[in-house]
Parts: structure tokens; C-alpha cells; sequence
């Protein structure tokens, strides 16, 4: 007998503290529930969740952006997986995305969610690769990198624009300048590492090799033994240097989009902010 799909509704203010177990039961880390309320609370995001006698059996969020959005933390418990319930709940991530106004939806898939979302009508894109590796005791390298400061909002927000195609001013001004880097040439940044405060490593942008390189190092002279960096397959740079440094890969994605394509500029992208919102 094929079991029942549990109902799926919004979150309400006390589900929030009952994802931890649900990100954890499906193989993700905790921290994720974080993540998900972050999108919600500052990102005029939504959460949805599957609820089955009482218990939240899987869960959904989304973060809205100026024209685009993203769908992420997509977990459903072991006990109530192959019933259709994880595409149940991207859809309706979707369907609240859209009715704000989104243009383009996009998401980090697995290979097991490639076809999930590829019926929902999304296209793959770019693949990204979850990269760990030892952290560095030595500062950067060549180009300058300084402390990120207030005064640097705009022109961040002009690096993090043209580098994802996507006006992404409220995080930005949500994290910044909390422990924030810059590199610079001739006075003016190329480049910034916005941390990411659930995990070490974070968004890391640059307009060039050499300040993404830089930043890189930066963000790897950080307390621990290790760091794990996501970054597209098609910055050549950052993953050579990357796997030169000893790091390999943990997981693969690839990045999918539903609407109009989102002009963007991969090379650019030396890190993602995570795997939920890019």
C-alpha cells in the first residue's frame, strides 16, 4: 500500500525550532534549520513544511531576491520519502516565489534531485563542486586584502551584481561588514569575502584571478584544520588552485534555473555563500 503524503502548510513561528531534527534525519547538518529562518526573517523568504500525525516529516524554504529567487534546504525524513513529497514541497516554494513576483527561480540540485526538479521544469546550468581542504597558517597572496568597512556596501554590491546577475542588497546589508574582506587595486576593491555566520567559508567575489585568489588565502587562514569552499566548475582558477593546496571533493551540484536565464559570470564566483542561496 503506498503510504499517504503527509499535508503541506507554512511554517508557523514554532516549527522553526523543530527543523534542526528534520535537517539531521535526512543527512544534512542542523545548522540548515538556521539557514532556512535566516531566508524567512531577512530575505522575505517562506518555509513550508510536511506535517504526518503531528510530526514535521519534511521541509522547504525559500529567499526572494529583486527579480529572482531561490529554493533551498529541501529535506524530507527517510520515512516518508518516494511519495513525491520532496517536488510537493519545491513547488510550493515555487508557486509563493512566483506569486512575489520572480522572474526566475534557480537551486543547487543533487543528482538524485536532478529529475525532481527537471520535471517542475527547471534546466540544469552550471555545476558546482564542494571542495575540502587544510586551512593556511601564511597570510594572502600579491593583491591586497583588507578588513571589509561600512563604506565598502556599494561598491560590494556592484562586485556581487556583476559577478551573479542578481540584486542581492538585502543579505548583503544583512551580514556586512561582520568580519568582511576586501582586496584592492589602486585604492578601490576588486574583490570581497562575505562570511558566512553558519559555517566557515562564505561568498567570496572578485573581478579577478589574482583578488579571488587572494581572498581565498585569506579565508583559509582561519582557525582549524579544515574549510570547505563551493565553487563552479567553470572558475578553472580557483579549482586549480584549490585542488593544488590539497583540497578534494566532497559533493557535487549543479545548478538549476526556471524562468528567463540569469546572465552571470561563474568565473567571477571564487566561493558560494552556501548551497541554499548561492
Amino acid at each position: 500500500m503506498t503510504p499517504r503524503r503527509p499535508a503541506i502548510r507554512s511554517a508557523r513561528p514554532g516549527d522553526l525550532a523543530r527543523l534542526g531534527p528534520v535537517y539531521e534525519q535526512a543527512g544534512f547538518g542542523g545548522r540548515l534549520a538556521k539557514v532556512a529562518g535566516f531566508a524567512m526573517a531577512r530575505l522575505d523568504g517562506e518555509v513550508v513544511v510536511a506535517e504526518a500525525g503531528g510530526e514535521v516529516a519534511g521541509v522547504a524554504a525559500g529567499a526572494l531576491f529583486a527579480g529572482t529567487g531561490w529554493v533551498g534546504g529541501v529535506a524530507v525524513v527517510p520515512a516518508h520519502r518516494r511519495v513525491g513529497l520532496g517536488g510537493a514541497l519545491t513547488e510550493a516554494i515555487v508557486e509563493f516565489l512566483e506569486g512575489r513576483g520572480v522572474a526566475t527561480v534557480l537551486l543547487h540540485a543533487t543528482a538524485l534531485g536532478r529529475p525532481v526538479y527537471e520535471r517542475l521544469g527547471f534546466v540544469p546550468e552550471t555545476p558546482y563542486r564542494t571542495l575540502s581542504g587544510p586551512t593556511l597558517a601564511r597570510g594572502p597572496r600579491e593583491a591586497p586584502v583588507r578588513p571589509g568597512q561600512a563604506g565598502d556596501l556599494e561598491a560590494v554590491a556592484a562586485l556581487d551584481r556583476a559577478a551573479t546577475g542578481e540584486d542581492r542588497r538585502r543579505l548583503l546589508t544583512a551580514l556586512w561588514p561582520a568580519g568582511g574582506l576586501v582586496a584592492t587595486a589602486g585604492g578601490r576593491p576588486v574583490g570581497f569575502h562575505l562570511p558566512s555566520p553558519w559555517r566557515p567559508g562564505g561568498a567570496t567575489i572578485a573581478a579577478d584571478p589574482g583578488a579571488g585568489l587572494a581572498l581565498l588565502d585569506a579565508v583559509r587562514a582561519a582557525p582549524g584544520d579544515e574549510v570547505a569552499i563551493s565553487v563552479p566548475t567553470a572558475n578553472s582558477a580557483a579549482v586549480d588552485a584549490l585542488e593544488t593546496a590539497g583540497f578534494s571533493e566532497v559533493y557535487r551540484t549543479i545548478r538549476m534555473y526556471r524562468g528567463p536565464y540569469v546572465p552571470w559570470d561563474p568565473a567571477a564566483l571564487f566561493g558560494a555563500h552556501n548551497l541554499f542561496w548561492g
